[in-house]
């Protein structure tokens, strides 16, 4: 045995305050856990005197210094055939104290909360207990039929939900998204017809969000988004052909894998906050596939330590996840981020993330292709080298997109016809493509 996040060693019970102090910390990090009485940092045990007032005096100062209150289990047990102490305890109600102050548990230590973290945790929790089960202003005439109907397939198909014959209500009340007549908040973002949710969707012509190559926004149900989510995706990003060993089939591969991308974007609609009033969003830049969603990062831990690490995740909405769990959207919980991570490291694809009060983004790098290499050979396709010109008109190109011929030729110095034929020998060269009408149109750089 060792002391860990959820366990913490007291030699005797003359460090009952200290163990207060660890039940806070433990509440606040993992909602469960366990002191014990007699055993040293090293899990060795300290034989000292117990007798029944010992346990009565320990639960009666976790009584008096937890706060709100807990009843815990306090018995004794035998570990290397000596007595302990061992004090089990759990509560969902946080933010527990003790003293009158709260604590946070960092690997075996306690650290008193920052006013902030002490926020974030009451914000979290309120969340928690009122915003999915919370009735809605939408009633089970407001579900769409299709979207329902889709998940009870899917969920009896895959083995996870008992097929009990389709009935809308049946499988709403089964799911605990309907009180009464009523959907649920949580019902209302998965299966409302209504259009509950919002997502934008753009492409951009550089690593900032400046010029855009498309924009659209949508609005659905989150299984709906899903789709579409991961379609704009698919659209937009770059595959490469590579034949089969026969010589003869080809197969197609993304540029990341659609399997990350999928896990990345069914993560974002799970852990998202719904209250506040900000979009999903799916953006494209030239370096890198950014999803977005409400809401920071919905545990205490970094994302990369639930790469390195086996850690409990805290789920912000229980029954969205259960759901899409169900129908096998999400393989198993607090695995999604180990798998983004596992997939792109086989494809040698870096991820970032950036982790804000009202926002999560989860970044998939991609080689920017607006960046010419040194010896000027631009990505590796071009047939038959380029140009001083070419690269001029180039650069000038990526720089306005949206000008014309004209316009090139007075930013350039150039005649028109000059900027006509070197137009026509980028095209031929696969270096740009023209995207809409002449008068209305813009040139788009591969």
């Amino acid at each position: 045995m060792r002391e860990d996040e959820l366990n913490e060693f007291k030699r005797t019970t003359g460090e009952l305050n200290d163990a207060m102090v660890s039940i806070s910390s433990i509440l606040n990090k993992h909602r469960k856990g366990k002191i014990y009485f007699g055993l040293r940092n090293d899990g060795n045990p300290v034989h000292f005197t117990i007798n029944d007032s010992t346990l009565r005096d320990v639960s009666r100062k976790i009584f008096e210094a937890i706060k709100p209150q807990i009843i815990p289990v306090v018995k004794t047990d035998i570990i290397n055939g000596s007595e302990v102490i061992c004090v089990e305890f759990s509560g969902e109600d946080l933010p527990y104290s003790a003293f009158g102050k709260y604590y946070i548990r960092i690997a075996d230590e306690d650290r008193e909360l920052t006013p902030s973290e002490l926020r974030k945790i009451m914000i979290g929790q309120e969340y928690r207990e009122n915003w999915e089960n919370k009735s809605s202003g939408q009633t089970i005439d407001d579900v769409d039929e299709k979207t329902l109907q889709n998940f009870y397939k899917a969920a009896i198909s895959c083995g996870r939900m008992p097929e009990i014959g389709y009935d809308k209500r049946t499988v709403l009340e089964q799911l605990g998204v309907l009180n009464g007549k009523k959907l649920t908040n949580a019902g209302v973002v998965l299966f409302s017809g209504k259009k509950p949710v919002v997502l934008k969707l753009a492409v951009f012509a550089t690593e900032h969000k400046i010029t855009f190559l498309d924009i659209d926004k949508k609005d659905g149900n989150i299984f709906q988004l899903i789709e579409t989510a991961v379609s704009f995706v698919i659209k937009n990003i770059r595959w490469r052909v590579e034949m089969d060993n026969d010589g003869i089939h080809r197969k197609e591969i993304p540029e990341v894998p659609v399997e990350a991308i999928r896990e990345a974007i069914i993560n974002s609609f799970v852990h998202a906050r719904y209250d506040i009033p900000v979009q999903h969003e799916v953006d494209i830049f030239s370096n890198r596939i950014s999803i977005t969603n409400p809401g920071s990062f919905a545990n205490d831990f970094e994302p990369i330590d639930f790469v390195n690490r086996d850690i409990r995740s805290y789920l912000r909405n229980e029954i969205i996840a259960k759901t899409l769990y169900l129908c096998k959207n999400v393989e198993s919980f607090g695995t999604g981020i180990k798998k983004i991570y596992a997939l792109c490291k086989e494809e040698g694809i870096n991820i970032n993330y950036e982790n804000e009060d009202t926002s999560f983004t989860l970044d998939f790098c991609r080689r920017d292709r607006n960046i010419t290499p040194q010896d000027g050979v631009i990505n590796g396709v071009i047939n038959g080298g380029i140009g001083e010109n070419e690269m001029q008109l180039f650069e000038l190109i990526k720089e306005f997109p949206f000008a014309t011929n004209g316009e090139l030729a007075e930013k350039s110095g150039k005649s028109i016809r000059t900027i006509s034929r070197l137009l026509s020998s980028l095209k031929g060269k696969k270096l740009i493509e023209r995207v809409g009408s002449n008068k209305t149109g813009y040139w788009k750089t591969v």
